[in-house]
């Protein structure tokens, strides 16, 4: 009987048979020759740490198309033939747009192995060995790293109480922002906050990627709470759910709103993207988009008044940036060379962070700039933008602060870096260096914003003439010029700035830089009784009057009523009521024409923190050590 068979027929479920079978595993699964439990994501896939690869219809190499398409072709017609053969379900393709929500940095490092299933080790442990040794895409490394405790389990964040997919699409309902709040706010980060604190590495992508989650929430892929959307409810697109919502925070930080509903926006906006953080399972599944994420969040908390939290939360951010091997060259050189300059900018902006804290704080940084080798070309160009002389700079705080020597270093070394400084900038492009060459109102912000970053980096070089005020040899004598000069164009800067942005005031790192040149320049023996000084400092306590820093004094212990950082309302105080003494003193002395300080009532007296001098002739022979007990005594 078997003889009567026709030979097609038997080729046809030959070949239907082959299909079930390969079908029944998951392409990941079928490459490995594992066993496969044909869920989605199976439980091999997630077991190792890579649900988003877990694909079932996968394209076939380009080799076996014609070859596909014949048995496709023979196995149409056999069922044509016959009327016992089911016909066969094309399978239904994803739309194009599918993979839209991760961002392509984010699917580079997946396909490259640096997304969240790489975990980078060192060159000696054995999980490196056993990586480079085997030739099986390092799924042996994961199984040696995790039976050796190395690596995470964990597919959802543990501390939060949501069993099943359906809690978890639940909040991320909850969370995911309003169209209105994108169309509102993200102009705000993208003139205001972006431009001089570019964290985001790849802003014209991450732009296109708003489109998308514009055009999914109109489409009502987010009102539905019973119908869970998979292409958004994946680590990646609710990590750039929580990329979106940071970049809104710290954009609504800059608007035009009053300061206390700006201040709630601000905060509900945090709390919403460290939620979507959360289920993105952040902290054992980092990605680029968590560090970057983490870095807006440190900012906006930073920005806000939080500074000591943003110190705290830029620790883990640095641990989970090395846990994708971003802090060295060497472990991210499987990367295709447009991720490698991804990456190492994403670390600039880390150590960008981590330099400004470190400096303000005189404490010693957590990063490290030795893992990237400084780009030579800056020392040839002369067109350095603003972001590149800003790197530089950061660079050579990260020096300072982890230099143990510094307080027994000779005046040569800090000379040495000055002129190295100098060199920097003088290379930056004409409208940076000038405000002659400005053409823009952007190029305008560019100069005046680099001109108070540099200012205070030369403060810092300069600040053992400052500590050791009665030598007077000759290189201490250059850095004291160098010093003043520094601190006079530090507070012009933040002046003119002010007139035309709204930055330098809700910025903490040029808050700080005006506040603490100012307060030096009123203590410093070789600038108190200068009048250009002093009129410097009057216009600067009128401008932070004006702008609402009395309330915030008024109300700086209340929970949500922080502009200013703790530290920097002590400098203030302290300046004005220098300041105001000096101006009464004139008064008395005969000399109406003095300035008027804002009134009492405009401008309430505040008493100096415990323990300083009120009268400032009892100041010592270091300012310095005076400045920093303003700004670090409780």
């Amino acid at each position: 009987m078997a003889n009567n068979i026709d030979r097609r027929e038997i080729d046809r479920v030959l070949e239907s048979r082959r299909k079930q079978r390969e079908a029944k595993a998951c392409y990941p699964c079928r490459q490995r020759k594992v066993k496969c439990d044909h869920a989605n994501p199976c439980r091999t896939c997630r077991r190792r740490n890579h649900p988003e690869i877990c694909a079932y219809d996968v394209e076939p190499p380009a080799h076996r198309t014609v070859q596909h398409a014949r048995q496709q072709t023979n196995a149409s017609s056999s069922n044509s033939a016959t009327t016992t053969a089911q016909p066969t379900q094309a399978p239904s393709q994803p739309p194009a747009f599918a993979l839209d929500p991760q961002s392509r940095l984010e699917r580079d490092n997946s396909r490259e192995g640096a997304g969240s299933t790489y975990i980078y080790s060192g060159d000696n442990s054995v999980v490196s060995i056993l990586r480079n040794r085997t030739h099986d895409n390092g799924s042996m490394a994961q199984e040696v790293g995790s039976v050796l405790g190395l690596q995470n389990t964990y597919n959802s964040y543990p501390f939060m109480d949501l069993k099943t997919a359906e809690d978890r699409w639940n909040e991320l309902l909850r969370i995911t922002p309003q169209r209105t709040e994108v169309l509102r706010f993200f102009q705000f980060y993208r003139q205001s906050s972006h431009p001089f604190n570019p964290i985001l590495v790849d802003v014209e992508r991450f732009e296109l990627d708003i489109c998308t989650y514009l055009n999914a929430y109109a489409a009502g892929e987010f009102r539905n709470a019973s119908s869970i959307s998979e292409r958004w409810l994946t680590d990646g697109p609710v990590g750039l759910i929580s990329l979106i919502l940071a970049t809104l925070s710290s954009g609504a930080h800059y608007s035009d709103l009053e300061h206390l509903q700006r201040s709630e926006i601000c905060q509900d906006l945090a709390r919403r993207s460290f939620q979507a953080l959360r289920l993105s399972n952040f902290l054992f599944r980092p990605s680029l988009n968590t560090i970057q994420t983490l870095l807006i969040l440190g900012t906006s908390l930073r920005d806000n008044g939080q500074s000591d939290a943003s110190w705290a939360l830029l620790g883990t951010t640095v641990r989970l940036a090395q846990t994708l091997g971003l802090h060295t060259e060497k472990s991210i050189a499987h990367l295709p060379d447009n991720v490698q300059s991804k990456a190492r900018r994403l670390w600039s902006s880390v150590v960008w962070q981590d330099s400004l804290l470190s400096l303000s704080y005189d404490r010693v940084p957590i990063v490290s700039t030795k893992g990237w080798s400084l780009d030579s070309t800056i020392f040839s160009r002369c067109d350095l933008s603003y972001t590149e002389v800003m790197h530089y700079l950061c660079r050579l705080g990260i020096e300072i602060t982890t230099n143990e020597d510094r307080e027994t270093q000779e005046i040569t070394h800090w000379l040495g870096m000055l002129y190295s400084l100098d060199d920097i900038y003088q290379r930056a492009q004409p409208h940076l260096r000038s405000r002659d060459n400005c053409k823009s109102l952007q190029q305008n912000l560019e100069h005046l914003a680099l001109k108070m970053h540099i200012s205070f980096g030369i403060s810092i070089l300069t600040r053992p003439a400052l500590k050791q005020c009665q030598v007077r040899d000759p290189p201490y004598d250059i850095l004291r010029i160098r010093a003043k000069g520094s601190l006079l164009d530090a507070s012009k800067a933040f002046l003119d700035f002010q007139a035309l942005s709204v930055v330098p005031l809700r910025s903490w790192s040029m808050v700080h830089t005006v506040l603490s040149s100012t307060l030096l320049l009123c203590i410093w023996e070789e600038t108190r009784n200068d009048v250009e000084s002093r009129d410097l400092q009057q216009r600067v306590i009128e401008v932070f009057s004006a702008a609402g820093s009395v309330g915030t004094m008024r109300n700086s212990a209340s929970e949500n009523g922080q502009w200013l950082s703790e530290r920097h309302i002590r400098a203030l105080i302290t300046l004005r009521n220098a300041v105001r003494s000096v101006v009464d003193q004139t008064r008395e002395d005969g000399n109406p024409s003095e300035n008027h300080l804002p009134s009492e009532t405009a401008f309430p007296m505040f008493e100096l923190p415990p323990g300083l001098p009120e009268d400032l002739n009892q100041i010592g022979a270091s300012p310095i050590s005076y400045l920093d007990s303003i700004m670090n005594n409780p």
